[in-house]
């Protein structure tokens, strides 16, 4: 029984590090081109992939007026496509108060990730252990789950900040901005599926105690 909680327990680790190491991917990247391009101090004319925002988007409706034609480097044929997801080149300087909010965004997220991880490590450690309903374990769980929430609140407010950027500089006819993608709504599910799981140990340690004190 231990062997297959150790797998699962495994496998959600690897999915809550894939889920966090995809959140602080975009935090870095965003970060370090931010202070990149504040130290080369580049003209306000001139572009480059240090400076950029992700935006996605929603056709209208699929029709030939929005379409993008694009070509295929192995067959050679037109085919018309329409784009969910661009990189916007931003023509203007990160501003120190948006710089000094990505840092601020990437250590906030470094520490409620390690916490989560953290917490969740401590947690099986004790269940192997045959520690299961414990308050300390309750606490664990709601440590994860907050944290996870968080950083998953966090990682969305980024996203539609960046998003929002995005759009005060770019727009396409028969397009609208879609908010919903920037939400980090996996690392939410997990945290709130912790704190679930939080709640019933806590049932559980109820009844334990109360059975106890009844025999």
């Amino acid at each position: 029984m231990k062997k297959k909680l150790n797998l699962f327990c495994a496998l959600i680790f690897v999915a809550i590090v894939c889920d966090l190491l995809a959140m602080s991917n975009a935090a870095v990247t965003g970060f370090s081109a931010g202070m990149k391009q504040g130290m080369e101090k580049r003209a306000i004319h001139e572009t480059s992939l240090s400076n950029y925002c992700n935006i996605s988007l929603l056709p209208v409706e699929i029709n030939e007026a929005n379409a993008v034609t694009m070509t295929g480097n192995s067959s050679g044929e037109s085919r018309e496509a329409w784009p969910t997801q661009l990189i916007v080149p931003m023509k203007e300087h990160v501003s120190p108060f948006v710089a000094m909010f990505k840092l601020l965004y990437t250590l906030a997220l470094a520490v409620v990730g390690v916490a989560a991880l953290v917490a969740f490590i401590i947690f099986v450690r004790n269940i192997n252990k045959s520690i299961i309903f414990s308050r300390r374990n309750i606490s664990l769980l709601r440590v994860m789950g907050w944290c996870l929430v968080a950083a998953g609140a966090i990682a969305s407010a980024d996203g539609c900040y960046d998003t929002y950027i995005a759009q005060q500089v770019f727009s396409l006819e028969g397009y609208v901005v879609d908010y919903s993608s920037a939400v980090n709504i996996t690392s939410i599910i997990f945290g709130l599926f912790s704190l679930v799981m939080a709640e019933a140990f806590a049932i559980g340690l109820k009844m334990k105690e109360e059975q106890e004190l009844t025999i």
